[in-house]
């Protein structure tokens, strides 16, 4: 009994350590550049203000990430980022219960297309990838009077909100797996 048990001991240990030998940690993906430049994010949409915000989030995203190092300009790197605000839309969902022509909430979705290609435009990754992002938010002041607040106001609170997906869409469109 004490063979057979020390046999069938043996024979997980061998199995367990067999597979456990393969395992690799990340993705495991190799990639065709090691450093990244972000262009600054350019901008035809109606929200100018968004550019700098962008630009700044997906800068941190990349390297919070750590997997490609993020450098200062395009001759230092090895591909290059380029993002191009296409559009941001509203859409009306609830009106103020006083004034049906304001609204109390509203959808925005910011839309944009991405480039990424090697510094010396060689080749091309992918280019004018969609990337785009939705977000809701309330124009009123969160109290029981629903006084009005400004909806840029509001657009302008929303934008880190709709920045920090927006740059994870991205660095899932760069680095991982296409």
């Amino acid at each position: 009994m004490a063979r057979l048990l020390s046999a069938l001991s043996a024979g997980c240990i061998l199995l367990l350590t067999g597979a456990c030998s393969h395992y690799r940690l990340g993705t495991g993906v190799e990639r065709d550049f090691q450093s990244i430049f972000i262009a600054p994010v350019q901008t035809n949409a109606a929200y100018p203000q968004a550019a700098a915000v962008l630009t700044t989030q997906i800068r941190e995203t990349f390297i919070r990430d750590g997997r490609v190092r993020v450098v200062n300009t395009p001759d230092e790197a090895d591909a290059v980022l380029s993002v191009k605000l296409s559009g941001l839309q509203r859409a009306k969902l609830t009106s103020l219960a006083a004034d049906s022509g304001l609204a109390r909430k509203m959808g925005l979705a910011l839309s944009a297309t991405a480039t990424l290609q090697d510094a010396a435009a060689k080749k091309i990754w992918f280019a004018n990838r969609a990337v785009s992002v939705e977000r809701q938010l309330f124009t009123d002041n969160g109290s029981a009077d629903l006084q009005p607040i400004q909806q840029t106001q509001a657009e302008y609170a929303l934008l880190p909100q709709l920045a920090e997906p927006f740059a994870k869409q991205l660095l899932g469109s760069v680095l991982d797996t296409w």
